[in-house]
């Protein structure tokens, strides 16, 4: 997977996020688990939280401390990725390769990035990439947190997995064309089995 470098500090401190688990547990659901930043032994620079949403069968898993990490990004930066709750493993991976992508290169994505990979992020899957999303069922509040001033501190960027033939479609139409060819034949994002589209 590539993307950009960009070399910012990452500013302010833990303050500034007051109430960003209430608000990710308000819409992602209840925790069910972590994986703390050691869990290879070294400190990989951030966790990830398992999130269950029972009334939709919904498994969310985000990242815990890539807001704390130098990638440049401002507002700082979490990543989600939601999927029904029996792929919550493979929701796992692609947050965590995304993550670790992020922290290696001192970067971080922007809205309606692509991050494409040279073989399926995914085994027996056609995923060779994702798209930096708004989350397509969650509102606003849950990808773009505010402290008690209303100031923007964090934004929650949704992963969702794109085909090959999906990522070329992107880049001859735009992520938009994608999205209306989503709408049209009714593609459950959250579904890791579904077909391509393009």
């Amino acid at each position: 997977m590539t993307t950009e470098k960009h070399n910012t500090a990452a500013m302010g401190g833990a303050h500034r996020f007051i109430g960003l688990a209430e608000n990710l547990e308000r819409h992602a659901g209840t925790p069910t688990a972590a994986e703390p930043p050691n869990v290879r032994g070294d400190n990989r620079g951030y966790g990830l939280v398992f999130f269950h949403l029972e009334q939709y069968h919904l498994s969310t898993v985000i990242s815990s401390g890539l807001r704390f990490q130098p990638l440049g990004a401002d507002p700082a930066q979490e990543l989600a990725c939601t999927v029904y709750k029996e792929q919550a493993e493979a929701a796992r991976h692609l947050v965590d390769v995304t993550a670790e992508l992020l922290v290696e290169s001192e970067t971080h994505l922007v809205p309606d990035q692509i991050v494409p990979n040279e073989a399926p992020l995914l085994a027996g899957t056609e995923f060779y990439g994702v798209l930096a999303s708004g989350h397509p069922l969650f509102p606003p509040e849950f990808t773009r947190f505010t402290d008690a001033e209303g100031v923007e501190q964090l934004q929650v960027f949704t992963l969702l997995p794109v085909t090959l033939g999906e990522l070329n479609y992107i880049l001859d139409s735009g992520v938009t064309a994608l999205r209306q060819q989503w709408a049209r034949f009714e593609v459950d994002v959250f579904d890791l089995g579904r077909p391509s589209v393009a």
